[in-house]
């Protein structure tokens, strides 16, 4: 076993080396440069600890093997999750990504974003998402050629956002969380309610404080900043997927809570930032739509999304991105390539008239490109 070990450990220091060799060389590209060097640096580091392993004595001492497992056990998991994510964004930045990746700044310049803008790649095939952590976002290829899904950026710069400043976004709505499970709990040692549901609010509190409060947040923060754009954008997600607009409910487990009650979260956030109107037609779709698909609303369905908590976490998230200045869409000025306004306008126009939207919205980010200095093909 110690002499497999040692093998295992040689093998970890010369992935390191390659991986090392492949970055170094793709950090001459300006615009990668930073999360090249900072994958770099992880991988180097977990070479040098390897390297100073390899030559400790006491390596092939049977008694002290199993903390030298766990220490591979990590560096070898570090190395892997740079490989994973960090290595093919660099490796494989072409001009798609780099269209995605300019627009993403340009929007990050005007809204006043506090944080470096991320790097966007175009090779995801399970939609967007996001490695927050190394500043990553990964989209589908053809995305950056439409602007219809583009408030979707959004919602994954949130998850950034709240990584930074995620005590001030979640601290007090938890401690509001935590009285309404209690609530709820008390309802049951009351006999209100059925004693097996005891461990339903146990989980329900782990299902919000692990999951569904992070995606709140994000949808929250990308309103915050693109307003209906967000609103219809997930509207339009809603109708061409698969997944029942009330799922999860109480006891089911999911990384998102429900559709439904993230578009309620979505409205809270219009209405307090006062857009009335594009809020009542959001809400006037989504009530048609509710009645097309035809779902039934499940038993104790208000119990896992209560409508005071969404509005109180809503008032909330504004509250935070007003104290760290960053320009909601309230504020944008409606100037040419302002982002926010863009994309409304895109949602707007493709509302009034879906025959002529193609048009134009190939016209604006040809223009777009131009500006941001990248290819149009």
């Amino acid at each position: 076993m110690e002499r497999f070990l040692h093998g295992l450990l040689q093998d970890l220091e010369r992935q390191c080396s390659t991986l090392r060799d492949h970055l170094a060389t793709i950090a001459t590209d300006r615009e990668v440069s930073f999360y090249a060097m900072t994958a770099y640096q992880k991988v180097e580091r977990v070479r040098r600890k390897t390297l100073q392993l390899l030559a400790d004595p006491d390596l092939d001492k049977p008694e002290i093997l199993p903390n030298y497992l766990q220490l591979y056990k990590r560096w070898n998991e570090e190395v892997r999750i740079v490989e994973s994510y960090p290595f093919p964004f660099v490796e494989r930045y072409a001009e798609s990504d780099r269209q995605i990746t300019r627009f993403c700044q340009r929007l990050a310049q005007q809204v006043g974003w506090p944080l470096p803008a991320p790097l966007v790649a175009t090779f995801s095939h399970q939609y967007y998402w996001t490695v927050a952590e190394f500043n990553l976002i990964c989209v589908p290829a053809i995305e950056g050629k439409m602007l219809l899904s583009q408030p979707d950026l959004c919602h994954e710069l949130g998850h950034i956002l709240l990584l930074a400043y995620k005590s001030l976004f979640v601290k007090e709505f938890l401690q509001a969380l935590a009285k309404y499970i209690r609530q709820e709990q008390r309802r049951v040692k009351n006999e209100q309610r059925p004693s097996q549901y005891g461990p339903l609010y146990d989980h329900l509190l782990e299902q919000w404080t692990d999951a569904w409060l992070l995606e709140f947040v994000a949808d929250m923060i990308a309103t915050y900043l693109v307003g209906p754009a967000f609103g219809w954008q997930h509207l339009r997600l809603c109708m061409g997927n698969n997944q029942a607009i009330y799922h999860p409910g109480l006891g089911d487990t999911a990384e998102h809570p429900a559709d439904e009650a993230r578009l309620r979260g979505i409205i809270a956030v219009l209405e307090q930032m006062g857009a009335l109107e594009a809020k009542d037609q959001i809400r006037d779709l989504w009530d048609r739509y509710l009645t097309v698909c035809g779902e039934t609303r499940p038993p104790d369905y208000e119990v896992c999304y209560p409508q005071s908590l969404i509005e109180l976490l809503a008032r909330h998230v504004v509250k935070v991105c007003r104290s760290l200045d960053l320009r909601g869409f309230d504020q944008a000025q409606g100037f040419q390539g302002d982002i926010p306004s863009l994309l409304n306008e895109a949602w707007e126009r493709f509302l009034a008239n879906p025959q002529t939207y193609a048009d134009w919205e190939h016209s604006q980010l040809e223009a777009l490109w131009q500006e941001l200095g990248t290819n149009q093909s």
